[in-house]
């Protein structure tokens, strides 16, 4: 056995659930024995307000008076919509994740998170298991559909953030789930395992990208998923107990927040490896929670088993203490025991619903009214008259429902009280009929009766998973003078069928979303929702490829200056810089237009290779769908496959476009980069480009005359020295290969008057710097901006002394001399590109143009 100190230790890393509406004496022992570290509560655990108040509170007291350090966590699925513990009467009924979708604003799913957040801050409650962050890419998934906000991945992205800040207005944990992605699965893990074949690269494309945002955000907690991931490491261990999954989020998006499994009971575990090795598996590979939800024989065993494991060093002591340190962190900053403790409210005043109810449901209200989706209405039927003979169909038979809706996983189907939602629609037409629909068909007497009605509200519940629902929905057009078809749960029910031609979605089978969709249904409020799902009836894709220049140049230079019009670049220019060798672009196309580009460079030094993303220009009207993401993938991806690069810099190194994100683009862009894992750098030292008008510079005689008492003369690089200057850039800067190849690639022959040169009194080599005219080819080939400055702007760069002379103030004179020539060949300006140095170049009077800050992407 072991001992108590350590059992109690372990037990803090658990999350159990328990049967009753008091704490059980399962329960009990388990805070008292085991020191379990968290509670989870399902509909069995409530009745009514106060009882819930009472149930939370009671359990807070057992763990304080068995001396635990913190008060438990205490969490709940309460996603709202289709997955609701807390439900009416006790707190109002809220809109789910793909509702709130199609309001197509996420400032209403930040007010839903905060009205959430009050509901179970007042129930003692201060863990939510949301906001869930699957993407449901797969039409027929059993378990997520309409749990999710959408199918793209910035918008769920975007959906899931405002509703975890919501949560966090009153202290509860947001928890997003189910790391890394159950929503391209037709497979319920509640019963099974379910697999996705995707690679790296697809994942980083579409599943991660809400993870890798809510990652960037500091999200509290994460949930995993029990899926199989062939394509990640070897593909043998489902996500939750595999280290190559965790890995993605500790190592690759730097996440040290604390990671929770989904209950270990779910056949995708149990049925698998077994819940008692799975919690020793999952502790291994990197979670930090373990969530048991059902029986308490198995809750025991499992603490047992992870201690055993602990104790044999199948769990390494430093695995468990980061758990450990994650756990006691985050209950340091959501948890305290005067709040844990506060006085029993009685049940008229419950706190979230005495003032705050009518708020709470007004928001519902309003926020049901804009989900709500008229889809197509090609028939013409809205709205219906209010004297029509209205027949309304309702599935009788129990429908399809994943295991997350009750939250038992024992595969219960959804029932539902039609005659709720006919009286919701008897408030607008007293004289509708009710006719309830199942597997065993329709009477011949009951088809008369639909064939004879003015129009027929045909409701469905997941047909897509319910055969005779599809069988009649298909049937009705052609029985029907008249067809509306309500989704009232998953929108995909009869999406594509364009004999359906008027169809509307509610994206939950709540009576509070019927309600707003029978406003619509007889014209008392205007259709606002937005499929927040994806149709190939109408639907624009985008799609990836790499850049065919030059037949794209003039679509390239349209999307640049749309998206950087502060940075305006004329479409030969682009060629050109476009055409440079180790470039590797990517265009992304809607309809065949190019919408957003992503530029990208490969520089190759002899040890090693970097990947440069130079330029990722959207067009404006066209930002927010993905696109992005998507070239930021193909980049990754082509990286990755042809290079074996693991890292990305934002940055440019040549051909010179920014040295990072323009400070002086709206804070957008920057958090877009965030969101997506890049690791922005510190801004010191800076990283800026500066400007200097040298129409009326004359070289400062102190910097002159010091450097000629020394004995440094000055002069254009000639041919005879060529070969010297070559070999000084080796000596001093061969650890930057682009500045080397810079002196390499301007041969006096060619390109002369291009290098300004201090020789000293014995005629050697001493320093150097770049110095190109407005009108130079090397200027043209390698520089996007310094003409932004004006048409007769020269560059000054790669400013170098060699070891033996520095600190003499040779750089200032060298520059002088060179600024001097510039001008005297009529150039008016000089750009100075990327400078981290502070205060050198001030001194002759440069100033800052332009600011960015670089960033990392690790693939």
């Amino acid at each position: 056995m072991p001992s108590a100190g350590l059992q109690k230790q372990i037990g803090q890393l658990f999350a159990v659930g328990f049967h009753g509406l008091t704490p059980s004496p399962e329960i009990k022992t388990l805070i008292h024995e085991y020191g379990i570290g968290g509670i989870v509560l399902f509909k069995r655990n409530i009745s009514d307000a106060a009882q819930l108040q009472s149930l939370t509170l009671a359990l807070q007291e057992e763990a304080r008076l068995a001396g635990h350090e913190h008060p438990l966590f205490i969490g709940i699925d309460q996603e709202n919509g289709l997955v609701t513990r807390i439900s009416p009467p006790i707190a109002p009924q809220l809109p789910g994740p793909m509702a709130l979708g199609a309001t197509n604003s996420p400032e209403l799913a930040y007010q839903v998170g905060i009205a959430t957040g009050e509901i179970l801050s007042a129930a003692g409650i201060n863990m939510n298991y949301a906001p869930v962050c699957d993407i449901n890419s797969e039409p027929l998934n059993p378990v997520i559909g309409v749990r999710s906000f959408g199918d793209d991945p910035e918008f769920v992205a975007r959906f899931a953030s405002a509703t975890a800040r919501g949560l966090r207005e009153h202290k509860v944990v947001p928890t997003v789930k189910h790391f890394p992605g159950h929503g391209d699965t037709a497979v319920d893990s509640h019963f099974g395992l379910p697999v996705i074949p995707k690679s790296r690269d697809q994942l980083d494309c579409c599943e991660l990208v809400p993870f890798r945002q809510a990652a960037a955000e500091g999200i509290e907690a994460i949930m995993t998923a029990h899926i199989s991931l062939p394509g990640i490491g070897d593909g043998k261990l489902p996500a939750t107990l595999s280290p190559d999954v965790m890995n993605i989020l500790r190592k690759d998006m730097g996440y040290d927040g604390m990671v929770i499994t989904d209950c270990l009971e779910m056949d995708g575990i149990r049925a698998t490896y077994g819940t008692e090795q799975g919690a020793v598996l999952a502790l291994a590979a990197g979670c930090d929670s373990i969530m048991i939800c059902h029986t308490f024989v198995v809750q025991v065993a499992s603490i047992l088993k992870v201690c055993q494991a602990a104790e044999s060093g199948q769990i390494p002591p430093l695995r468990l203490k980061e758990a450990m340190r994650r756990v006691g962190e985050l209950k340091r900053g959501f948890l305290g025991w005067d709040s844990a403790l506060r006085s029993q409210e009685s049940r008229e005043s419950w706190p979230a619903l005495g003032a705050g109810i009518s708020n709470h449901s007004a928001l519902a209200e309003q926020a049901y009214a804009r989900s709500v989706t008229v889809i197509r209405d090609d028939s013409h039927v809205l709205p219906v008259s209010r004297s029509a003979n209205v027949v309304f169909l309702f599935p009788g038979d129990q429908t399809p429902a994943g295991g997350a809706v009750d939250g038992e996983g024992l595969g219960r189907k959804g029932s539902y009280n039609a005659s709720i939602y006919l009286e919701i629609l008897k408030k607008y037409n007293s004289t509708v009929v009710e006719i309830r629909y199942g597997a065993a068909g329709l009477s011949a007497e009951t088809l008369r009766t639909i064939e004879a009605a003015d129009v027929v509200i045909f409701t469905s519940i997941n047909a897509r998973e319910s055969p005779f629902q599809r069988e009649l929905g298909l049937e009705l057009p052609s029985r029907t003078r008249a067809l509306v078809s309500v989704a009232a749960c998953n929108p995909y029910d009869f999406l594509e069928d364009a004999c359906i031609g008027t169809y509307i979605a509610t994206y939950e089978p709540t009576p509070e979303a019927f309600v707003a969709a029978a406003e619509v249904i007889f014209g008392a409020s205007v259709p606002k929702g937005v499929l927040p799902v994806e149709s190939s009836m109408g639907q624009l894709s985008i799609g990836v490829s790499e850049l065919d220049s030059p037949k794209d140049i003039s679509q390239l230079s349209a999307v640049w200056n749309a998206a950087l019009p502060t940075y305006p670049l004329p479409a030969p220019k682009l060629q050109v810089l476009v055409s440079q060798e180790h470039g590797h672009h990517f265009v992304a196309r809607m309809g065949g237009d190019i919408v957003g580009f992503c530029l990208t460079y490969a520089s190759h030094a002899p040890s090693y290779v970097v990947g440069n993303v130079a330029v990722l220009a959207v067009h404006p009207e066209k930002q927010g769908q993905g696109i992005g993401t998507a070239l930021i993938s193909k980049a990754t991806e082509w990286y990755r496959a042809n290079l074996k690069l693991t890292r990305l810099e934002l940055s440019s190194v040549f051909p010179r476009f920014f040295p990072g994100i323009p400070q002086d683009l709206p804070s957008t862009v920057q958090e877009f980069f965030e969101r997506r894992g890049f690791s922005l750098w510190h801004t010191s030292p800076r990283n800026v480009d500066l400007y200097r008008d040298i129409r009326d510079f004359k070289a400062p005689d102190a910097y002159i005359a010091r450097a000629e008492e020394q004995g440094y003369t000055f002069a254009p690089l000639q041919p005879e020295h060529y070969e010297e200057c070559l070999a000084g850039q080796r000596k001093n800067f061969s650890a930057n290969v682009s500045w080397v190849g810079q002196y390499e690639g301007l041969v006096p022959t060619k390109f002369p008057s291009s290098v300004m040169v201090a020789f000293d009194s014995q005629g050697k080599q001493a320093a150097w710097t770049l110095m190109l005219g407005p009108d130079s080819p090397a200027l043209q080939k390698g520089w996007a901006l310094p003409p932004l400055c004006g048409p007769k702007t020269g560059l000054i760069g790669c400013v170098g002394v060699d070891s033996d002379h520095r600190k003499r103030g040779l750089g200032l004179a060298l520059l002088s001399h060179a600024m001097e020539d510039l001008k005297r060949r009529g150039t008016e300006g000089v750009f100075v590109d990327w400078v981290v140095l502070e205060g050198f170049y001030e001194q002759l009077g440069f100033e800052v143009w332009r600011e960015y800050r670089r960033a990392t992407f690790r693939m």
